[in-house]
């Protein structure tokens, strides 16, 4: 999950620094006129008040206050007032909110991956013209986590996506005189012959692949593309010859051929796989597109010219797939007295021509089909083209705490490489992993 985002403030021509972005604050209550410390809203003033809460974020900020204040003035009967809130407590705020049923918002922006965690009840039903929108014109990971009981209860504002695209260190690429590779055996092929090592030490990783998302998606879409299924009658299974050859492979790719270690998934340099391309210590680095803006802003380094983004190819195998999470989504509590006005607001954002612009302001693919193939939203982001053109391959993830199961491969993993574990093969350790998700997420 994508906890902490460096979303675009402005998005600039690839052949240009990014513009600057910033962690999420961790202070401040609101980037609105108007604070609120909650409540179900009332008419005031004439119009109608909708409170709307959202995480503290820069870019988001500014993207939902814009949009916001274009709602607002455009009708006389509502009136949307945004309240942005510490992140490391947004989770916990909404989930008391909605338990409590009379001391929340009216609108939340909230991860697809928390409303797992909240009963259908607490939330309001999205509207029949809104479902029709979700149904025909959305990807399938993108409303995941917002079906319940045939039933769909919030609206998706993005497509979260961790596959499909990588960051190429390009100084690198062109001192080598070489081009990106584009099928997955080239792409290891580079990694191995252009690893940098001093025994132990890595100067320039080949591919770090080894995020604490990256690992379980490259993972679990391995063992997609070999049209095998990890999520079987409600629980996990990796107990089959394609999941464990997929774990194998990736393991060798630590322990044998050496063109990654486990730094990234265990944090013992102080720094993670984007970073080290910004510190010129990898040449590939598996990465969602939310990368990019990270490396231009925190290492002064310029997109198109000092790095770039590449499409990253699917393992071989009769089918393309790989998972993804529902991410940023816009839900209405069932608590709410004024839930339709609530619900208009969010038709008006999620129209195409202001769904687009949001995604753009904040650096976010869009979860509508009509937008992210429009051609005016790559003309405005030309470094999606690799993301844009594998959206349809993602499959949601599972309808499980994401975070709990990428913890849990991320762990077993390292314990397999470093040989910690007791594991005497890829089975046993993928038997472990099964039980231990099972287990964890009570299945």
């Amino acid at each position: 999950m994508k906890k902490t985002l460096f979303p675009l403030i402005a998005v600039l021509m690839a052949v240009v620094l990014f513009g600057a972005c910033s962690k999420p604050a961790s202070t401040s209550s609101s980037a609105s006129a108007a604070a609120s410390s909650g409540g179900t809203s009332a008419p005031s003033g004439g119009k109608t008040t909708v409170q709307f809460w959202a995480h503290i974020d820069p870019a988001f900020d500014a993207a939902y206050t814009k949009e916001c204040d274009k709602f607002n003035a455009s009708q006389s009967e509502i009136e949307v007032v945004p309240t942005y809130f510490p992140y490391d407590d947004f989770e916990a705020k909404i989930q008391t909110s909605l338990m409590a049923r009379d001391a929340g918002a009216d609108l939340y922006s909230c991860w697809g991956g928390w409303i797992l965690d909240f009963p259908a009840e607490a939330l309001s039903e999205a509207p029949a013209d809104l479902t029709k929108d979700l149904v025909n014109d959305c990807y399938e990971p993108v409303l995941g986590a917002l079906l319940k009981n045939g039933k769909y209860y919030g609206v998706p504002i993005e497509y979260n996506i961790e596959y499909g695209g990588m960051l190429v260190n390009k100084t690198r690429f062109d001192a080598l005189g070489i081009s990106y590779p584009t099928t997955w055996d080239d792409v290891f092929s580079v990694a191995k012959k252009y690893t940098i090592r001093r025994g132990d030490i890595f100067d320039l990783r080949g591919l770090d692949f080894c995020s604490g998302d990256s690992l379980a998606t490259i993972f679990l879409s391995m063992i997609q593309c070999q049209n095998e299924q990890y999520w079987v009658n409600g629980k996990f299974s990796f107990s089959n010859a394609v999941a464990q050859k997929a774990w194998q492979t990736l393991a060798d790719y630590i322990t044998v051929d050496r063109i990654n270690n486990l730094d990234s998934l265990t944090g013992s340099q102080g720094i993670t796989d984007w970073q080290f391309m910004g510190t010129d210590q990898a040449l590939m680095v598996l990465r969602g597109p939310w990368s990019i803006p990270n490396v231009a802003s925190e290492y002064e380094k310029v997109f198109g010219k000092d790095f770039d983004y590449a499409a990253f190819p699917f393992y071989n195998g009769p089918v393309k797939a790989f998972p993804a999470e529902t991410g940023w989504s816009m839900i209405v509590p069932q608590a709410s007295k004024v839930a339709d006005a609530a619900w208009k607001y969010v038709a008006y954002f999620f129209q195409p021509a202001n769904l687009m612009q949001h995604d753009i302001d904040c650096g976010l693919v869009p979860p509508r089909k009509s937008v992210s193939q429009d051609p005016n939203y790559l003309k405005q982001v030309p470094y999606m083209a690799p993301i844009v053109q594998v959206l349809q391959y993602g499959k949601f993830i599972a309808p499980v705490n994401s975070d709990v199961l990428k913890n849990d491969i991320n762990a077993v993993f390292i314990d397999y490489c470093q040989k910690t574990g007791g594991y005497a093969n890829a089975a046993a350790a993928l038997s472990a992993l099964e039980t231990k998700l099972n287990t964890d997420l009570k299945l």
